[in-house]
């Protein structure tokens, strides 16, 4: 059974307009009422996106004010190791298929990139013209806790995906990772961070150990795995 006009009219106003992009709606369509309720919801959220989007963009010019993109030719031994090792989690992402949960999902949904200081250089090369939201890790939490501190949200106008490097293994399983995956005297611990979420319950993260020995960081192991 064919879309109504009104219901077409409605999508269209979503962003909705190539078959592609209804074939989903087309489904839910036979479902009866649900379709009505999920357009609703969705609704709600782009107008939530076209309300917030822009001040979110602001704050993140702000941030960029207040702390710039670091030059990668200032970087020391140690945050040139890890830019390399962010830089090439992000092209990894970016090549993948789990691009489209963050950067290809809807019309009215931002995408929100959040990194490291190191890791912003790396994410201005490889994201810088998709239009994308990009953020320190600090900088994301700051705008969801003061500036947009709704909870519970179950269709969400923003998408996210992370890529974090801390050193060391503070909040970690310290014992056990120690004696699971021991590493030379000398060399240090670094837990590598990566993760897409697009609703409460959707996406995950994967949590790597690597060694740093003051040349060169090496993958270890995926140690842990988050689905949500």
């Amino acid at each position: 059974m064919a879309l109504s006009d009104k219901a077409m009219k409605r999508l269209a106003r979503l962003g909705y307009a190539t078959d592609a992009d209804l074939r989903g709606w087309q489904w839910l369509w036979s479902e009866g009422e649900s379709f009505w309720v999920i357009l609703r919801k969705e609704e709600q959220a782009a107008v939530k996106y076209r309300r917030w989007f822009p001040r979110l963009q602001a704050f993140a010019a702000e941030c960029r004010r207040a702390v710039p993109v670091p030059v990668v030719a200032s970087f020391s031994a140690a945050e040139r190791e890890q830019h390399r090792v962010l830089l090439a989690k992000m092209r990894e992402f970016a090549a993948s298929e789990d691009r489209r949960c963050v950067l290809a999902r809807k019309p009215h949904q931002a995408a929100i990139l959040s990194t490291t200081r190191v890791g912003l250089a790396a994410a201005e090369e490889v994201f810088g013209g998709a239009g994308a939201v990009i953020l320190q890790e600090s900088e994301r939490e700051r705008w969801f806790s003061d500036v947009y501190s709704v909870k519970h949200e179950t269709f969400w106008w923003y998408a996210f995906a992370w890529w974090t490097l801390r050193e060391g293994l503070a909040g970690e399983d310290e014992a056990s990772i120690r004696q699971h995956y021991p590493i030379p005297e000398g060399c240090f611990y670094w837990v590598v961070v990566s993760g897409v979420q697009w609703g409460g319950l959707a996406g995950g993260a994967n949590h790597e150990l690597w060694r740093w020995d003051g040349e060169r960081a090496e993958f270890i192991e995926t140690y842990c795995v988050d689905t949500y």
